[in-house]
């Protein structure tokens, strides 16, 4: 049976530390707290509802190194969000440089979940802190059956065509080094698995976590469209984000028309567009840290030769209402509000069931 590292010195990987974030007030603003310089702040614990732009790409890579890595993408996303990033470290046991061979994907915490899990590593994070550990070896016999999607072979590997393949052999085209003594079996939405090797029992449950926890996901999108007629006083908010009480204020105006477009569900970062009778919506939302990136664009062609246009492109956060703004020559206004909301593949919003 393979031997575990679980003894070899430990090597502490730091990520660079933000110093702005002792030095800056914060005031609350919602339920998240804002940087003196405007930038939100998160928590830890929020970090397994932080949304990778795309999977980040750790082929080839060791354990420290996929980390370092993730870290880096989860900071150039903050830049993008106008996020404050976490100062994390990573405490990993040396003796994990064999490289790993996927795609990390979903949440943040999602991704260090996958690489901890390909690595054969039990992880807990405490405050800022990922502590990643060798399980404690023993040469008892383990028996389970795991209740896994089914397509889960395909998922692990990242190809339709990796459902031919054994269970093991798809396992091991994702970098996980399994014990001889380990075996492993498909059948429908069951993975029985047999294994003398803690390790291999932490790579294959932590991997089957994963692979559950990141289900594919779609963006619904309820948008209206309203006219607010010249003369008339109202303000849009400033950051672009709206609420239920401020809705309500715009519709109150005298005058105004609401015209709600139908909804569509998308998938992340897809273009997508409804055609109305007068009125093109084209579309593109993403997952973008603790929210939803929202690219949108209205084009009424109801007004004389040239049709009037109103863009959207900004951060919002789940479930939350962005809104863009335009003013005519003639002084009246179209105001376009979208609302995304992340759902499962029930079309339950996620943020409800979890």
């Amino acid at each position: 049976m393979k031997k575990s590292p679980a003894f070899m010195p430990k090597v502490l990987l730091a990520a660079f530390s933000i110093g702005a974030i002792s030095s800056c007030t914060t005031s609350a603003s919602g339920n998240r707290a804002m940087a003196a310089d405007g930038r939100a702040i998160h928590r830890p614990e929020q970090l397994d509802d932080f949304y990778l732009k795309e999977p980040v790409n750790v082929q080839g890579l060791g354990t420290k190194a996929a980390l370092e890595k993730l870290d880096r993408e989860y900071r150039a996303i903050c830049r993008k969000a106008g996020e404050v990033p976490l100062d994390l470290m990573y405490e990993v046991p040396a003796g994990y440089e064999r490289p790993l061979k996927f795609q990390a994907g979903g949440t943040f915490e999602n991704a260090v979940r996958e690489i901890a899990a390909t690595s054969g590593l039990e992880w807990k994070r405490r405050g800022n802190t990922y502590k990643f550990q060798a399980p404690r070896e023993n040469d008892r016999l383990s028996q389970e059956t795991l209740s896994v999607p089914p397509d889960f072979l395909a998922r692990i590997g990242g190809n339709p065509d990796d459902r031919r393949l054994g269970a093991r052999a798809v396992f091991e085209k994702r970098g996980v080094s399994f014990d001889p003594s380990t075996r492993l079996s498909v059948s429908g939405s069951r993975l029985s698995v047999e294994t003398r090797s803690p390790s291999d029992q932490v790579a294959i449950s932590g991997t089957v976590d994963a692979i559950v926890r990141c289900s594919p996901l779609l963006i619904r999108l309820d948008a209206q469209a309203f006219e607010v007629p010249a003369g008339r006083t109202w303000l849009a908010p400033a950051n672009g984000i709206i609420t239920g009480s401020q809705l309500a204020d715009l519709r109150r105006i005298p005058g105004v028309r609401e015209n709600a477009l139908p909804a569509v569900c998308s998938r992340c970062n897809e273009p997508g567009r409804i055609d109305l009778p007068g009125e093109t919506l084209r579309f593109e939302p993403g997952l973008l840290g603790l929210g939803i990136q929202v690219k949108a664009e209205l084009t009424q062609k109801a007004r004389g030769a040239n049709p009037d246009t109103i863009s959207m492109d900004g951060q919002t956060p789940d479930g939350g209402t962005r809104i863009a703004t335009s003013t005519r020559a003639d002084g009246s206004r179209m105001v376009l509000a979208v609302t995304p909301t992340i759902i499962d593949a029930t079309g339950r919003p996620v943020k409800q069931t979890r």
